[in-house]
């Protein structure tokens, strides 16, 4: 995992992206069986669906998460693979999870509609066909878009970062010593590492590394 410096330490490239298609055409457009579309400035991003622990691990979070809004129904709205347009003609993400707490949590919620503006926790899971941009230009839009945090983990190298709004752009926010994390914006929540670590091993029928 690179330090929290090297979050957005570089500027997107022409090369990252695929073609050009306009967001009329975009929004017309049916994910391909295996990939996931996003949209950059009208430039296509295209992603491979997650690997199995890439997978596992974002449904562990989900549940997690969702488990807290069922007890807080009042605190968050939690979703995953949700599209954010940042801004509606410019750009769509979709992070593997993410927590909305400000007021378009209280709804009413368009069961059919897009989400607009950024979420306040984005929650993206590491892959390598992803990392670079999980660690660039996402960083980069999700902090210029107003996200209050984004967390980062890794199913392979058994990481997980946590990043809170800085004046400039993004600070680290560790854990504590028992590797527990809590954020103010969901109180009350937390977030043990090495337990969700335990739980991924758990349901890949594998043993704890040693």
């Amino acid at each position: 995992m690179r330090l929290p410096g090297s979050l957005m330490a570089r500027e997107p490239q022409a090369a990252d992206y695929a073609p050009r298609v306009e967001w009329a055409e975009y929004l017309a457009l049916d994910d391909p069986p295996g990939l996931r579309l996003e949209l950059e400035e009208g430039r296509l991003l295209v992603s491979p669906s997650g690997r199995t622990a890439h997978n596992v691990l974002r449904d562990l979070l989900l549940m997690l998460l969702a488990a807290y809004e069922e007890e807080h129904p009042d605190r968050c709205f939690v979703v995953s693979e949700q599209s954010f347009f940042m801004p509606e003609g410019k750009r769509d993400f979709r992070p593997d999870v993410a927590v909305i707490v400000d007021a378009r949590k209280d709804g009413p919620i368009d069961p059919v509609a897009w989400i607009h503006g950024a979420p306040d926790i984005a929650v993206e899971i590491l892959s390598a066909s992803t990392e670079e941009r999980d660690l660039g230009l996402k960083a980069r839009r999700y902090f210029e878009q107003g996200s209050d945090e984004y967390w980062v983990l890794d199913p392979v190298a058994r990481t997980a970062s946590f990043f809170a709004r800085g004046e400039r752009g993004w600070r680290d926010f560790p854990v504590d010593e028992a590797g527990v994390y809590r954020t103010a914006l969901l109180p009350g929540l937390e977030l043990s590492i090495p337990a969700l670590w335990t739980r991924l091993d758990r349901k890949l029928r594998q043993s704890a590394p040693g």
